[in-house]
């Protein structure tokens, strides 16, 4: 079984803002630690594309996704590097009519990125199963789309109070990806999420990042960290256990199962921010795992 890994397992935050480890580094790592493939971030796409082809070819690595809002030249960048889809990490929306506006959108990127191959996916985090008029706001953006497919994050799935098998047979053939992300309690969906229309600026803190300096990037670094220590920040990584851990409540294999219903292979990512042990051998315990484990 193949088992891919996002750049981010390698940093968090720091990853988002191109700090630490340079991405041939990651892409060596990634190979010694027993994984086949990687999803990367918007940042690792400053890099030459040649240069990253040359850096994947030379680690026997597969590029099978981005985590990034979709634009064309995400998805041709997507295209060149083989790679299977754009995976938007992230937007706001509160109830269900902006959940259908943002279907919308999703459905006109797919329209824009099909000629070159490439499928555009929705990452979930648990504020998406806040429930509007009957139903989570996850389901009312799949109800409203024809085209766009879901990276389902099973940690934060569960931990929203739904369980993954049953999200991926209620949508079946439109999960391109999950990601790999152990839970051990349920703490529901939160309040209720930001609305897309609120006042503010709803662009993603990483959007310019190619744009700043080392020492601006070090700056938002300290703050997000300061942020996550927070007692709310802490919440998201207090639920993360080793894979196949006794507190665990997810069933991975029962996921593989549904996914295996699909008409096509939907494709594996560990995501790691919380760690239970030295980090590399902590990721490379979640790969051994998933092969030794999940048929």
């Amino acid at each position: 079984m193949k088992v891919n890994i996002g750049t981010y397992s390698f940093g968090g935050v720091a990853s988002y803002l191109g700090l630490g480890p340079t991405l041939l580094e990651k892409f060596k790592t990634i190979k010694s630690l027993g994984f086949t493939g990687v999803e990367l971030l918007p940042v690792d796409l400053d890099n030459d594309v040649e240069d990253i082809k040359k850096w994947a070819a030379e680690t026997g690595l597969e590029i099978v996704s981005v985590h990034a809002e979709p634009t064309e030249e995400i998805v041709k960048k997507m295209a060149a590097l083989g790679g299977k889809a754009v995976i938007w990490a992230s937007t706001n929306f509160c109830n269900e009519e902006e959940a259908i506006e943002v279907a919308h959108k999703l459905d006109a990127m797919a329209e824009m990125a099909e000629p070159y191959g490439i499928k555009i996916g929705y990452h979930n985090h648990s504020k998406e199963f806040y429930v509007d008029n009957g139903l989570p706001l996850l389901e009312h953006l799949a109800n409203h789309s024809s085209k766009c497919y879901f990276q389902l994050d099973c940690g934060w799935t569960m931990n929203a109070g739904t369980y993954p098998p049953s999200f991926i047979r209620r949508y079946k053939d439109r999960i391109v990806a999950i990601h790999v992300k152990e839970n051990c309690r349920v703490q529901g969906p939160g309040p209720k999420p930001v609305s897309a229309h609120a006042e503010g600026n709803h662009e993603s803190p990483f959007a310019h990042v190619g744009e700043m300096s080392l020492e601006e990037r070090q700056k938002m670094l300290d703050s997000l960290n300061a942020r996550n220590q927070s007692p709310e920040g802490k919440k998201r990584f207090e639920v993360q256990c080793k894979l196949g851990a006794p507190e665990s409540n997810i069933d991975w294999q029962e996921i593989k199962n549904a996914l295996d219903e699909q008409s096509f292979e939907a494709f594996w990512v560990v995501e790691r921010e919380g760690f239970y042990d030295e980090h590399d051998k902590c990721i490379a315990e979640d790969c051994q795992w998933i092969k030794e484990n999940i048929k």
